[in-house]
């Protein structure tokens, strides 16, 4: 009869880097198949925003633990409501100048959380339109939900500001006093989890 072991340990899964490896797998797959490309890329987006908060509240969680234990109630009101409020509450404990929002890349992420949260809190999009056209032919009707909002292009831009202005994130934070709670040199790339275990008999 084989022995049993009983095997211990503790693991963690980096949400925000298995959020951006799907993404990036996403805007991958939109190369493949043309025909769903926008959807895609759509996808590939609400990913990428998801990937950004999911990386601040793994750096909130290891520099500032006593806020994000309550997160919820920590970022309800001013000055620190939402995800610029999480961004605003580490720059200053890590005592970062946060760049202007109306600049490139952090214009693109604050543009990408507004796309997501249209598609997070989405509804039916009504409008009147009036077309003249020739007898016989159909005429243009309005553009899909988000179509010209959020063309291929354009998503592809704004992900690409998301991980331009997390890895200068990312770099303040390795010249802070918190350099130790970071994990390789990329914020999104590298090891999706680690874990330590030990192995004892059964018997």
């Amino acid at each position: 009869m084989a022995r049993l072991n009983v095997t211990s340990g503790d693991y963690v899964s980096f949400a925000h880097r298995l959020l951006w490896d799907s993404s990036q797998r996403h805007l991958t797959i939109a190369q493949e198949r043309p025909d769903d490309s926008w959807m895609l890329h759509l996808s590939a987006g609400l990913l990428a925003a998801a990937a950004y908060e999911a990386y601040l509240n793994y750096l909130g969680l290891e520099i500032l633990p006593d806020v994000w234990a309550d997160e919820r109630i920590a970022f309800s009101t001013e000055p620190y409501r939402g995800i610029e409020g999480k961004l605003k509450r580490i720059a200053e404990e890590i005592e970062w100048s946060l760049p202007s929002k109306s600049l490139r890349p952090l214009s693109g992420v604050v543009e990408l959380q507004s796309l997501r949260d249209k598609m997070v809190h989405a509804k039916p999009k009504k409008e009147t339109y009036r077309r003249t056209h020739k007898e016989g032919e159909f005429p243009p009707t309005p553009s899909t939900w988000l179509y010209r909002e959020a063309p291929e292009r354009k998503v592809c831009a704004l992900v690409a500001d998301v991980e331009a202005f997390s890895v200068s994130l990312h770099n303040a934070v390795l010249q802070s006093e918190f350099k130790y709670v970071i994990f390789g040199p990329h914020p999104f790339l590298g090891l999706l989890g680690f874990g330590t275990h030990t192995v004892e008999s059964a018997s």
